[in-house]
């Protein structure tokens, strides 16, 4: 079984054997200290310069090498936890891993950001020549027609 860590020279992941002391980088040969056996590791992008952290998993808060922001570390899900959304654009019930950042839709193949409100956008709001504005309808119906309609002004 492999676990990863972060090269303490050029922040690059590694991959390495678990029980392993030390990870020598192949990019830049810095020797990062692996933990302990059984301390179980996370991961968390840093707020302040988006560089990723690793850190042990019971942690509450993770201050980054780099730029020393405080991050806040969640707590960890359970394991294989499922959770629901309902797709932006069939409002469908979608199921998911705990933890991902966006669903994609088997129906419509809509692509749902986790967290964003899964409320249907407004549709867009066109000018007329004569300045008011006004929404375009969001429906849409099946035409009839075996040709293209053309419009002649």
């Amino acid at each position: 079984m492999q676990s990863q860590i972060v090269c303490h020279g050029c922040r690059s992941v590694l991959l390495y054997p678990r029980g392993a002391p030390s990870v020598c980088c192949a990019v830049c040969h810095a020797v990062t200290n692996a933990p302990p056996p059984g301390m179980e590791m996370a991961q968390l992008i840093c707020v302040g310069c988006r560089t990723l952290l690793m850190y042990t998993r019971n942690a509450t808060t993770v201050r980054c090498s780099c730029c020393d922001t405080v991050n806040l570390a969640r707590p960890a899900p359970p394991v294989n936890s499922i959770a629901h959304v309902n797709c932006g654009q069939c409002q469908t019930v979608l199921m998911y891993p705990y933890g991902a950042s966006s669903v994609k839709c088997a129906i419509c193949n809509f692509i749902t950001n986790i967290g964003m409100n899964t409320v249907r956008p407004l549709p867009p709001t066109m000018h007329a020549p004569n300045g008011i504005s006004y929404s375009v309808p969001s429906t849409s119906a099946v035409c009839a027609y075996d040709e293209p309609f053309e419009h002649s002004p």
